[in-house]
């Protein structure tokens, strides 16, 4: 980057811009067909999913409209039967012929057939195996030890007819190979028949493979075709570039003669910028100078909120902002306490509340807390069901969001008839403010709640559960919202019984702050850890990943097993069992992780103890966790 600048430090203004134009196309295109190409592959492996899916249902109902078809075709036959036009036994032998003779979707010579046999499990024709014909095939099984003629009787028995999974031997296949087969069986009832077709999966996974191969081939087609016609769109657009460029640069050459015309006569600082000029040049500059006088101001408002003493005196100074600086007359804020889905009114500069009083009790009946979206009257009169004054007030409700849901609501009163377009600019500007406001109050909240509750452990000086509940859906927004990885560890002291009983409590709590003091201080500072139980403790590690997390658990480990204090002459040393998940890579819930890792920190356990391990799905077997 230094290279740069220094190449470019005696270029001309055309020059520099020409340069940086070009390295600016090389690297969007790099990023991107990147992007382009990542994308696609995203898509295709979505698309592929589709696809399959969809080939597996038009198989299957054209599976179950041939059954339907031979089933329609038996009950003819068991019609004519009835009605004495032919003997029960022809009507059977017709059947059995018509099954056999049901050949349908042919591919590279081989066809989809059908079979029929008795629920309790005799063959009556199998045309792909003969040999099996007047057998009994009720005890067959697949490799998977499915009986799946016992399977298909069950399922017709129950509902009459449905789809059976199994594996098969396909015809031309060697014969200790059991193919994946979807078969949809109905019970022609009157005979008790079973009657089935079905098709092997893997004749769908070939049409995938195609699939995925034609739109590898669509998708290099469009890379090729968009890199051509973009270098060229490029290139054309360069040329128009330099043009304009070249304008620009000599109109600005006149703005510098004027600027030296205005610094030899020594005009004042405040006039030196041509921003009273009636030109574009003096249009931006004038906007640009308007710009930086509001981010002056906003910047000054947050300083100001962030040496307050306490949310109080900032719900103050946002009262005194909406009332002196954008001239509103009446307003409210309303607090949000999640917790128990309840408002609370903590500014109301009006004689009145304005919304239903159910709201401050329930706040789901707040809209804007609920869905945390603006509500405006003037945009939609009827949208918010809880503001009382409709026929004589205009209303308009600004969520302010705090660790990722709504912490407080702004509440602005017109009257009826005020235009619109005229308090349009000042809404919007200060619900900039508003947002500046936001994790100033955040942080002021979560300052009066620490202030209000003992949130540590006594005896370790690690945060206690309380801490935990407070701050869990904090922490647990805050990753999300960065889109970054937490670690959550679940340590437990192995044997730590022990020591109570042999050595008594005093000592235990000395070798409970000898592991904790190892647990500090192989931690990061931003990193949280909690005294989950008497010996158990959590760990929740930020901006982290797979291999991060199991460094630092394999280092906790170790700096346990390296740590000891002496009592009566004697050394205690202890290990410590480890259990961790990744949130939210395995699961979108942050307890549901505390939860895996505790499940993986038991597998620790009866591994052997004094050992890492990382959770597994296959760990969760049961609810006993």
């Amino acid at each position: 980057m230094n290279f740069l600048f220094k190449y470019l430090k005696d270029k001309s203004i055309v020059e520099k811009l020409i340069i940086i134009y070009a390295i600016s196309i090389v690297f969007i295109g790099i990023v991107g067909y990147s992007y382009y190409i990542y994308g696609s592959i995203k898509t295709l492996k979505e698309d592929v999913s589709i696809y399959k899916n969809k080939l597996i249902e038009s198989k299957k109902q054209l599976v179950k409209n041939m059954v339907n078809v031979a089933i329609n075709g038996i009950d003819n036959f068991y019609k004519e039967a009835r009605d004495g036009d032919i003997s029960e036994g022809d009507a059977k032998i017709k059947s059995i012929k018509l099954i056999y003779s049901m050949r349908y979707d042919v591919e590279k010579g081989q066809a989809n057939y059908l079979w029929a046999n008795t629920v309790d499990g005799i063959m009556i024709t199998d045309p792909a195996k003969p040999s099996l014909n007047g057998k009994s095939v009720w005890d067959f099984k697949d490799k998977n030890g499915v009986y799946l003629f016992q399977r298909m009787a069950t399922v017709v028995k129950s509902q009459g007819s449905g789809f059976v999974h199994y594996c098969w031997n396909k015809l031309g296949a060697p014969r200790n190979e059991c193919i994946s087969k979807i078969s949809y069986v109905r019970l022609f009832y009157p005979w008790k028949w079973i009657i089935g077709s079905g098709f092997y999966l893997d004749s769908i996974n070939k049409d995938v493979q195609n699939y995925v191969s034609r739109r590898k081939r669509d998708i290099l087609k469009t890379v090729v075709l968009s890199f051509i016609l973009g270098g060229a769109a490029s290139l054309i657009a360069g040329v128009v570039f330099v043009v304009v460029i070249s304008k620009m640069v000599s109109y600005l050459k006149q703005v510098g003669k004027l600027s030296e015309k205005l610094v030899g006569e020594n005009i004042d600082e405040e006039i030196m910028l041509p921003y009273h000029l009636n030109d574009e040049l003096g249009y931006l500059i004038s906007n640009f100078n308007k710009f930086i006088d509001e981010n002056y101001k906003l910047s000054q408002f947050k300083r100001t909120i962030e040496d307050d003493v306490n949310i109080e005196a900032v719900y103050k100074r946002i009262e005194m902002l909406m009332h002196d600086e954008f001239g509103f007359e009446e307003f409210s804020i309303y607090e949000v306490n999640n917790s128990k889905n309840a408002l609370k009114q903590v500014v109301s500069y009006s004689d009145k509340m304005f919304c239903k009083q159910e709201i401050l009790v329930d706040s789901s009946l707040c809209r804007a807390a609920r869905t945390a979206k603006e509500i405006n009257s003037f945009e939609d009169e009827d949208l918010c069901l809880s503001f009382a004054y409709k026929t004589e007030k205009k209303h308009v409700c600004i969520p302010l969001m705090i660790g990722g849901s709504v912490g407080s609501v702004v509440q602005i009163i017109f009257d009826k008839n005020t235009d619109y377009a005229g308090i349009r600019g000042k809404i919007k500007e200060a619900k900039r403010f508003l947002t500046e406001a936001s994790p100033v109050i955040e942080a002021k909240r979560l300052l009066d709640q620490l202030k209000e509750s003992t949130l540590k452990d006594p005896l370790t000086g690690l945060y206690n559960r309380r801490f935990l509940d407070e701050f869990a859906p904090t922490f647990s927004a805050s990753v999300k919202r960065r889109n970054s990885k937490a670690g959550i560890l679940m340590c437990d002291i192995d044997f730590f019984k022990q020591v109570n009983d042999v050595y008594g409590h005093n000592i235990g709590d000395k070798v409970l702050k000898m592991v904790v003091g190892a647990i500090v201080k192989t931690i990061r500072e931003a990193d949280i850890a909690v005294r989950f139980g008497g010996e158990e403790f959590l760990i929740m590690l930020q901006d982290t990943d797979e291999q991060l997390t199991q460094e630092i658990a394999e280092r906790i480990r170790k700096n346990v097993e390296a740590s000891e204090i002496f009592t009566s002459g004697n050394s205690i040393k202890k290990t410590i069992s480890i259990g961790y998940a990744i949130f939210p890579a395995d699961s979108e819930n942050l307890w549901q992780c505390i939860k895996y890792s505790d499940v993986a920190m038991y597998k620790a356990k009866t591994a052997g103890r004094n050992r890492v391990i990382r959770f597994e799905k296959s760990m969760w077997e049961s609810d006993e966790y």
